[in-house]
């Protein structure tokens, strides 16, 4: 990733980063806050509907106390007593109740008050009814309801059944009284199996779903469950709005973020872009335009510091250019003394001995201008072989690059070293096959000559092998010889001009056959095999263009 792309997100994560924070701390906090103000108002309201139905149980029961002790209900019950008990009215007491019935201690109805059709039967089929107080199901007329009962004995074998209805009047009021919602559910209703109703005990809080449930009346064998529940969430929507707030605020941080981090590492990128741009072109050796900055600033002060160091370098370029000039003048000067020098001095002493021959009247005259002038000859024919080295190397041209199978490269090599090949001294690996590749024939095959040559010359056992290959970016040449390989001086002196081990060489081989690669684009490089013998390696880029 780039140093702009990194300042980038680094200026989204700045941007984002303290929002979500802040979300994340309005969120459960709130959330922990609202959770235990519910549970305080669910366990309030617990707390009230408790006192609420004490209340209302104790009113009720003074109640029934006082119609049980009024005349008309003893006078009911004498009339019962009598075998008179269609006689007995009892309708006048149903003043604050749902439901008036005299009963014998079976639970038979004697006398009912607007339930005529429960005369001679049981209140409740089942369940056996005790004196005082009770939760109990009572039908009539209108249908079915929960209702709190109280049975009181009025006299021997007779007692009063009254109760009030928990009605929908009864619900509001209580739900009236304390936030929530009052239901009733009967026993056979599919609900309470559900939510698990026949397992709740009265003044316990429950919680399922978010929500919080407790028994106000019934449960157990009564035949219903009176339950309020309080369903919770209406402050919500103040936590959602402050989540919203901050999300949308966030967003906006970063979308600010991002456009200043754009204008700011664009503005930046094209600063840097301008100075990558120099400094290759610098790489590339090309010190005549100077670095400009956009705008004032750091910026501006780099480039300064980078125009002035190309200006430097260019000065150095220049002044290392002449040094070496004037090195190379003064090695070939001092080489070309020197091989000139070599002939020179047998030339002179074979003009010596042949003038004193001739002036002393030697008898031997004629054997010593025959072995003189012969020395002449061979001195001055080397000096000519060393002047065409010389020529030949200033003269060398661009190569010319063409298409060229190898096999036609490989063969006439083989025609030139029939005569080694068959006596096993030189091997030839084409593994390139008949692959066309580009380059200049003539001067990589004299660069071949050249290796081939050096390594036949190192030893008179000496076996060379050559081997083609491709390794995918371009063609391999490697020539390998088993001779003495290179000594640490000409590997020290890696292609180094005048530097020979031959008697007679110029040191110009190797030299010849590195500007050969190099004007191909291409890599030279000697070395000394570790089983003995030395090596050079070519490789030449395909140049498929």
């Amino acid at each position: 990733m780039t140093f702009t792309g990194r300042i980038r997100i680094y200026l989204i994560l700045i941007a984002l980063v303290p929002p979500l924070l802040i979300m994340s701390v309005i969120y459960f906090r709130s959330v922990r806050q609202l959770e235990s103000a519910d549970q305080n108002t669910a366990a309030g309201a617990l707390e009230r509907s408790s006192r609420f139905m004490d209340a209302f149980g104790r009113e009720f029961e003074d109640r029934v106390i006082d119609l049980g002790q009024s005349e008309f209900i003893k006078k009911a019950a004498v009339m019962i007593k009598s075998n008179r008990a269609s006689r007995a009215d009892i309708t006048t007491g149903m003043t604050g109740f749902d439901f008036l019935e005299m009963i014998d201690s079976n639970g038979v109805v004697l006398a009912s008050a607007h339930r005529p059709g429960l005369l001679g039967r049981p209140v409740h089929e089942n369940n056996r009814i005790d004196s005082g107080l009770a939760e109990t199901v009572e039908y009539d007329i209108s249908g079915v309801h929960a209702a709190l009962a109280y049975i009181l004995p009025i006299d021997k074998n007779i007692l009063m059944y009254t109760g009030r209805y928990l009605d929908e009047e009864f619900r509001n009021l209580a739900g009236g009284l304390m936030p929530g919602e009052v239901r009733l559910y009967f026993e056979d209703e599919e609900m309470p199996a559900v939510m698990g109703f026949g397992s709740m005990d009265k003044g316990r809080l429950y919680e399922k779903d978010g929500a919080y449930y407790f028994l106000m009346a019934g449960g157990g064998n009564s035949g219903f469950f009176l339950v309020h529940t309080l369903k919770f969430g209406g402050e919500r929507p103040l936590v959602s709005s402050l989540l919203t707030a901050t999300g949308l605020v966030a967003l906006g941080a970063v979308v600010i973020a991002i456009l200043l981090g754009m204008y700011i590492t664009g503005r930046a990128k094209r600063e840097i872009d301008n100075l990558i741009t120099a400094t290759a072109r610098a790489a590339r050796g090309d010190f005549t335009t100077p670095v400009m900055a956009y705008e004032e600033g750091e910026f501006s002060e780099l480039a300064d510091s980078i125009s002035t160091m190309m200006a430097n370098l260019k000065n150095l370029r220049r002044e290392l250019a002449v040094t070496e000039k004037i090195a190379a003048w003064k090695t070939m000067g001092q080489k070309v003394a020197h091989e000139i020098k070599n002939p020179l001095t047998p030339i002179e002493i074979s003009v010596d001995d042949l003038r004193r021959s001739y002036h002393e009247k030697l008898p031997d005259f004629d054997r010593t201008l025959e072995e003189t002038t012969a020395t002449i000859k061979n001195e001055i024919h080397r000096l000519i072989k060393l002047l065409n080295e010389f020529v030949d190397f200033a003269r060398m041209s661009a190569p010319a690059i063409k298409d060229v199978r190898v096999n036609k490269l490989i063969e006439s090599l083989e025609k030139l070293y029939q005569h080694d090949i068959e006596s096993r001294r030189l091997t030839i690996h084409n593994e390139v096959g008949n692959k066309a590749c580009r380059f200049d024939p003539e001067a990589i095959r004299q660069v071949l000559v050249n290796l081939i040559k050096n390594g036949l010359e190192s030893g008179p056992e000496t076996n060379v092998t050559v081997t083609i290959t491709d390794n995918g970016e371009g063609i391999v040449f490697r020539v390998e010889d088993s001779g003495p390989g290179f000594g640490d001086k000409i590997l020290a002196q890696n292609f180094q001009p005048y530097v020979s081990t031959k008697k007679d060489g110029s040191g110009l081989g190797l030299v010849i056959c590195q500007r050969i690669v190099h004007d191909h684009g291409g890599r030279i490089e000697i070395y000394s095999r570790a089983e003995g013998g030395a090596g050079v390696l070519i490789e030449l880029p395909r140049n498929d263009g």
